[in-house]
């Protein structure tokens, strides 16, 4: 869940649908940051924005500005060619081409040879231009500056830092450790199809609860397709294992059937973040629920269940029940819900929304199932019935 978003005291529960457009433009501003960021022109405008700040830029062109032919080699050099040239033997030498052995006229056709060059006229032009500053790289330099000072990227980018600052903060907290978005068309073998750990080690078949009056099927009742993992509930007859914890377990036949996806014994994490988009139906004597288990029958975190069309999450230790009834509507097609877990809280969250924290300690290993199942006789006509999962993820702090 995100704390980012504001929401009011006693103010409903954002729609699914706004709820994942509000993540979904956070994650594509925090996408278009990392790309303003790691785009070339945007590193260079922020060295250029250093060199500019800095003054070093300013200086430089200034240096730039300031130099005057007049203090150059090149205007010394001009300067004693025209002196040489008005000496009597530079004259002589000019007018007849004779005695051209004296130190003047060596002098004179040295510096004369210098002053015709390219390379003097070039420097003489660009000394003498009043506007050669804006020629200097460091001009160029301050012109790319304020040119991508203008550019949209730049621009935007604080406002999108802005936007995502505390959606950032929040997300920067958490690690990825398990998900699963149901793309494949099985479902994968992070996942098994019995109730919990005891039932793979111990009785090596799926088995119902005392009260419960479906057959719990090892897979038969999971279906993964177009991206969800379903769990249908059935109107038919089984053969299977009841669990009382006077007889243990008991051969019991089944009117109806359902089923659980869990991780037991492929993924299990202790505190965190665990969130889940689910839709349950809300069919009068069926349950649905989204939990954490564990080696034993407690602790118990109960994430999100419906229980005959009511809301109610939970979690149970050796001497603490909490139960606690969320009016929630159901009319909406998924919710996006989940937990924050640590050593001595748990909060509930529903589309972002914190819906109820309880002080309890649970410091085991707990792993992820999702399950339904049949409380009271229902009408054959109301199933079957699914309780889907459309994704499912878990995070721990950094």
């Amino acid at each position: 869940m995100i704390d980012f978003l504001k929401y009011r005291i006693f103010s409903p529960i954002m729609s699914t649908e706004k709820y994942e457009k509000t993540i979904a433009v956070m994650e594509n501003n925090c996408k278009k940051i990392g790309e303003i960021l790691d785009s070339e022109a945007y590193n260079r405008f922020v060295k250029l924005k250093e060199y500019v700040e800095s003054g070093q830029c300013k200086n430089d062109i200034t240096v730039v500005k300031n130099q005057k032919y007049q203090n150059s080699d090149e205007y010394k050099i001009e300067k004693k060619l025209k002196l040489l040239g008005k000496s009597k033997k530079v004259k002589r030498f000019i007018l007849t081409g004779s005695n051209n052995e004296s130190i003047e006229v060596v002098e004179y056709l040295r510096l004369k040879q210098i002053f015709e060059t390219d390379e003097f006229k070039d420097k003489k032009t660009y000394l003498c231009d009043t506007n050669k500053h804006k020629k200097c790289s460091a001009y160029k330099n301050l012109e790319d500056y304020n040119y991508l000072k203008k550019s949209e990227d730049v621009n935007l980018l604080p406002k999108l830092q802005k936007s995502c600052s505390k959606y950032v903060a929040e997300m920067s907290q958490w690690k990825g450790t398990f998900g699963d978005d149901f793309t494949s068309v099985i479902l994968e073998k992070k996942w098994v199809t019995q109730p919990a750990i005891v039932a793979l080690r111990h009785l090596q078949k799926s088995y119902s609860q005392l009260g419960d009056l479906q057959f719990i099927s090892d897979g038969k009742n999971i279906n993964v397709t177009n991206s969800l993992l379903q769990i249908v509930t059935r109107n038919e007859s089984a053969n299977g294992f009841l669990w009382s914890e006077k007889h243990g377990f008991v051969p019991q036949k089944f009117s109806y059937t359902s089923g659980v996806a869990s991780t037991a014994t492929k993924f299990m994490q202790t505190y965190g973040r665990i969130e889940a988009k689910i839709r349950m139906p809300k069919t009068k004597g069926t349950y649905h629920s989204f939990w954490l288990g564990c080696e034993q029958m407690l602790p118990f975190i109960n994430i999100f269940c419906v229980n005959s069309g009511k809301v109610q999450v939970g979690a149970f230790n050796k001497s603490q029940n909490i139960v606690k009834k969320i009016p929630v509507p159901l009319s909406q097609k998924f919710y996006v819900v989940g937990i924050e877990w640590n050593t001595s809280e748990i909060i509930w969250k529903i589309n972002g929304r914190k819906v109820f924290s309880a002080e309890i300690r649970i410091n085991e290993q707990m792993y992820l199932a999702f399950s339904s199942g049949v409380k009271k006789e229902i009408n054959s006509i109301d199933l079957p019935i699914a309780f889907d999962v459309d994704w499912v993820k878990c995070y721990k702090h950094k």
